[in-house]
């Protein structure tokens, strides 16, 4: 078995990308996928602080500077998703300038089905060594004209890389005025096709602050059946909404 290692991607910061990438993974280990979530962020990691995982010296940048390995940096959250945390030091996040991401995680190929890495906002330094290692790439979005312009933009360099495309994922929506029109959005992108719309949830934050991805917190939320949808798309499954879901979400349930 050989993994397959998928990026997520956003333009700039506050989009939602972290909590993206938790929740597919998390969507992913629900559907029975082995799958292990990357936290590519050195300078600012935010998966281990939404997981409220603990901080421990087996990291990927302890990884990266030889000082741990790859399988021992490896922390289960609560749900049982695997997660490779950065660590959140800032001491910690310096001297990787030499970074070797295919290196570090390549004894995982053959131990999951997907790796999930969560890289920061842009294309720049080193995020852009773990995009060349990936097989595929989700820019993460909202419904905002500076956000669509530089999700375009982070498009085009993974592009650039090498690195294939998937399409967008568009978060936050919240279906009001003050989202940009389908046509306006679709025009911005260029052809990049929209994979999914994940709607404003207050779900999310609280989720956020139970330290739970919203899959596995508050699974009939709208944002959580969004999340599973996406995912089930990505790896060919179907997904049925029941009556039963949507009646219970109404009555907040």
């Amino acid at each position: 078995m050989s993994a397959k290692y998928l990026a997520i991607l956003s333009g700039k910061g506050g989009v939602g990308k972290t909590t993206t990438a938790i929740n597919i993974a998390e969507s992913l280990k629900n559907f029975g996928k082995d799958v292990v979530l990357v936290d590519a962020n050195l300078v600012t990691p935010n998966v281990s602080l939404q997981l409220g995982l603990p901080s421990t010296q087996s990291n990927l940048n302890a990884v990266l500077k030889g000082k741990s390995v790859t399988k021992e940096a490896i922390c289960v959250h609560k749900t049982g998703l695997k997660v490779i945390p950065a660590s959140i030091s800032l001491m910690e996040s310096e001297g990787n300038t030499t970074v070797n991401f295919r290196e570090a995680l390549a004894p995982l190929a053959n131990g999951a089905e997907i790796v999930i890495m969560d890289c920061a906002a842009g294309l720049w330094g080193d995020i852009s060594k773990a995009v060349k290692i990936a097989d595929e790439t989700i820019i993460v979005t909202n419904p905002e004209l500076p956000a669509l312009i530089d999700a375009l933009k982070s498009a085009k360099m993974a592009e650039r890389l090498g690195a294939t495309v998937k399409g967008v994922v568009l978060n936050k929506v919240s279906y009001s005025s003050y989202d940009a029109t389908d046509e306006a959005i679709e025009g911005i992108l260029s052809g990049y096709p929209i994979l999914e719309k994940i709607p404003f949830d207050t779900n999310v934050p609280r989720s956020i602050s139970a330290r739970m991805p919203v899959v596995s917190y508050r699974p009939r939320s709208p944002a959580a059946r969004a999340y599973m949808k996406l995912t089930a798309k990505m790896i060919g499954k179907k997904y049925r909404e029941g009556f039963g879901y949507r009646l219970l979400d109404i009555f907040g349930l």
